[in-house]
């Protein structure tokens, strides 16, 4: 709670990022696995801040699956650790999609984190693993577009917003489907440390400044996007296995997005490749599968700034435009809305 204190006090002197000590932000990962994207880019994003010390957490130190592609993250600390080296608790906590959203250990956690003070944020459909852990109820909350229905019928005691691309009622924030997470990120940064590191951070990497307009009802599946799965899945003969080479110190950011679109496709697999284990820019261990595929169909660099898009484009470039839409339609972002034409 102190800790807490004076964070807050020092976003309101502008001294966020000075000697004083940073707020705490613990990612919440899931071994049996955990979307890419919604873990990786809400880490890049806040480590790059340089205003936050953040975290990725799990119950135990073994590896994370990174869903939907094929590689591992390393926890920096287990729940257990967290407790007795950070008695406080984070200052937030951010959740992600996961495999498994119903878990009676982790609901208890979540619970516990949200009792003693810590902010509680969702990305994607980690606000399924919120909602069930009852901490959406009586409020107001989004999700991704695809499970808004689900949601609806299950937890009918919250109210399911489509018109933002995050919702923040009181200490809880949550995001809209993927591409949501990076402003809701910056969102976040900007009440933790200020306008003026969260504008910073999103310069550098090349981020647009948060904008909460959006309109759930523009995602939805289409024909032609059912045509794309089903052509796509039949034609095996045409799957391909797409490398990801990794270096040390490389981008967690176009990493995370280059792992999840590529393995979005029906028509490929995205794979870590490298090293067994490689550091990445702000410190996280990414672990490559131990066995791999005797040859490589193709191999992706990760792209500069604006790592959606030109995600997206590259995909295009690929499998025709009509994949690239469905890509970017599953990761909610405007270059797959029904108002683009193409999905």
């Amino acid at each position: 709670m102190i800790g807490r204190l004076v964070a807050a006090l020092a976003v309101a002197l502008g001294l966020a990022g000075s000697a004083v000590a940073k707020p705490l932000v613990v990612i919440l990962a899931d071994a049996r696995g955990t979307v890419a994207t919604d873990l990786l880019a809400p880490y890049a994003i806040l480590a790059e801040s340089g205003a936050v010390e953040v975290l990725v957490a799990a119950p135990t130190g073994g590896p994370v699956r990174l869903l939907p592609g094929k590689a591992w993250v390393a926890p920096q600390i287990t729940l257990d650790r967290l407790a007795r080296e950070r008695p406080d608790g984070p200052d937030v906590v951010i959740v992600p999609a996961m495999l498994v959203e119903d878990d009676p250990a982790r609901a208890v956690w979540l619970k516990a984190q949200r009792k003693s003070g810590a902010r509680i944020m969702s990305i994607c459909n980690g606000a399924l693993v919120l909602a069930d852990a009852g901490l959406l109820k009586n409020r107001q909350a989004t999700v991704h577009w695809f499970s808004m229905g689900k949601v609806k019928k299950r937890h009918p005691d919250t109210v399911w917003r489509q018109d933002l691309r995050w919702v923040q009622d009181g200490p809880i924030l949550t995001t809209a489907g993927i591409s949501a997470g990076e402003p809701g990120t910056l969102e976040l940064l900007r009440q933790l440390a200020g306008e003026g590191v969260m504008r910073e951070t999103a310069a550098r990497l090349g981020l647009p400044l948060p904008d909460p307009r959006h309109d759930g009802r523009d995602y939805r599946l289409t024909a032609r996007g059912m045509s794309t799965v089903v052509i796509n899945r039949i034609a095996v003969w045409r799957h391909e296995e797409v490398a990801i080479p990794l270096t040390p110190g490389f981008d967690e950011l176009a990493f995370g997005t280059t792992l999840d679109a590529w393995s979005r496709t029906y028509r490929s697999t995205a794979w870590a490749t490298g090293a067994p284990a490689v550091r990445s820019r702000h410190g996280l261990t990414i672990h490559r599968a131990a066995a791999t595929p005797a040859r490589f169909d193709r191999q992706v660099v990760l792209p500069g700034p604006d790592v959606m898009v030109r995600t997206f484009d590259a995909v295009g470039r690929a499998y025709g435009e009509t994949t690239a839409r469905f890509v970017a339609l599953q990761f909610e972002h405007p270059y797959g809305a029904i108002s683009a034409g193409r999905t």
